[in-house]
């Protein structure tokens, strides 16, 4: 029974990882933002950010340390002298000296100085979140994108599977004819190609399918044996969103524009900083401990205690102050510029997806008018080839159109879902499942 249940165990440890249950549109992105290297790698980035924060807003909290000092003197000044029971020598050190302190410093005011260095950093903890929150966005609108084109191409293979199966049944059909002498055989040879023609674009969209899961399971973490079992499909009725609106949320939430703004933020909080850097600072320090080597006891531990208030003022930073400013005051003109710029890209980006999406739309409609027809035209086709009223060359435009006609309703509707996620990303909003 144990060998039995190892060998079961075994065989499942070795086997082809797959995945029973379908995978939904939500669940791949929640999968790959919590996941992808990306994501951890701009997440350690704000933790190193917000240490940035702690480690300068450590200089107005107070600072304290402890010394430890041993001293051995083998040279011990004296002073000897002559008593009635002899001579003796009255040591001014000991040979083994030691020493315990306490320091405490505390930063009384520096005139805001500190303020402004911790405002700088908690400048740049925003900025990398804001880089997160971009680093998520485009990763999520990724997986979007390579989902409805694994959708996209695996219903262009079906297409290519029923003009493939039809093309064969049409070969079927008129090399009956060619043996009954209704048919020639130019009928059968044009066939034959039509189909050979096929089957070729169906391997080529067969391997742009593959190449698009494995870009879907290199996004998902997943190895290349795991099965994708996806939930989801082209169709359901897009709406147009409103322009404005849409261009105003995305000058507001959009991550690019938000970076921008909080590098205006950064550099004035650095010109704020330089501006502070010739300030005075005012501290006090005090210091406790235990030693010995004091007279008149000279290996007696004695305690003590000091404390005092010192100021320092810059007097002369060779100008290093003034090429302070003038960095920061280029960074924010930099920063000034660059949030213009985010703005006309940003306005430029909801313009153009909201005219893809019009686009779309009309193409269609049109495409659900021009497959109706199609599909009529082809069973008027097959309907008058078997009376032979049309020609065999003349089924197979009508069988190609047909097939032409259901590839541009699934690119016009991939189309409209790529679109419509275009606004939202334009538009500054998180990716998210229709």
């Amino acid at each position: 029974m144990k060998r039995s249940t190892l060998l079961i165990l075994l065989a499942l440890a070795t086997a082809p990882l797959t995945r029973a249950d379908t995978l939904t549109l939500s669940q791949a992105i929640d999968t790959v933002l919590t996941r992808y290297p990306t994501i951890g790698a701009a997440q350690a980035a704000v933790d190193a950010a917000r240490g940035r924060t702690e480690q300068s807003n450590a200089g107005r909290l107070p600072q304290l340390s402890a010394e430890g000092a041993y001293t051995y003197m083998s040279l011990r000044p004296y002073v000897a002298f002559q008593l009635p029971t002899g001579t003796s020598a009255f040591y001014e050190t000991v040979q083994n000296g030691y020493n315990a302190t306490l320091n405490l410093r505390q930063l009384l005011t520096d005139f805001g100085r500190t303020d402004a260095l911790v405002a700088l950093a908690r400048a740049g903890e925003i900025s990398a979140k804001d880089a997160l929150d971009q680093a998520r966005s485009q990763l999520g609108y990724q997986v979007i994108e390579a989902w409805y084109r694994v959708l996209l191409l695996r219903q262009a293979v079906g297409v290519a599977d029923e003009e493939i199966l039809a093309l064969q049944e049409a070969l079927r059909v008129s090399g009956q004819k060619l043996a009954g002498g209704t048919a020639t055989k130019f009928d059968v040879l044009t066939t034959q190609v039509r189909l050979a023609t096929a089957q070729n674009s169906r391997t080529d969209t067969l391997a742009a399918q593959h190449r698009e899961e494995s870009a879907l399971r290199q996004l998902l973490g997943w190895p290349r044996e795991t099965r994708l079992d996806l939930a989801g499909d082209l169709d359901g009725a897009i709406p147009l969103p409103d322009l404005p609106a849409a261009l105003a949320e995305g000058l507001r939430n959009r991550p690019e524009a938000r970076l921008a703004q909080d590098s205006e933020k950064a550099a004035d909080s650095r010109l704020d900083a330089a501006d502070r850097e010739n300030r005075p600072v005012l501290a006090a320090q005090a210091a406790g401990g235990v030693q010995n080597g004091d007279l008149p006891s000279l290996y007696t531990n004695k305690g003590y205690l000091t404390a005092g208030v010192s100021v320092s003022v810059p007097l002369f930073t060779g100008n290093r102050i003034a090429g302070q400013r003038i960095e920061a005051q280029a960074d924010r003109r930099a920063a000034e510029s660059r949030t213009d710029e985010i703005g006309r890209v940003i306005a430029t980006d909801v313009e153009d997806s909201f005219t893809d999406l019009d686009a779309a739309r009309s193409r269609l409609a049109n495409a659900d008018t021009l497959v109706a027809q199609s599909r009529e035209a082809l069973a008027l086709a097959r309907s008058r080839y078997a009376n032979g009223v049309v020609t065999n060359f003349e089924l197979l435009d009508a069988q190609s159109s047909a097939r032409a006609a259901e590839l541009a309703r699934l690119q016009a509707r991939f189309d409209c879902v790529l679109a419509s996620h275009a606004i939202a990303r334009a538009a500054g909003r998180p990716p998210t499942a229709p």
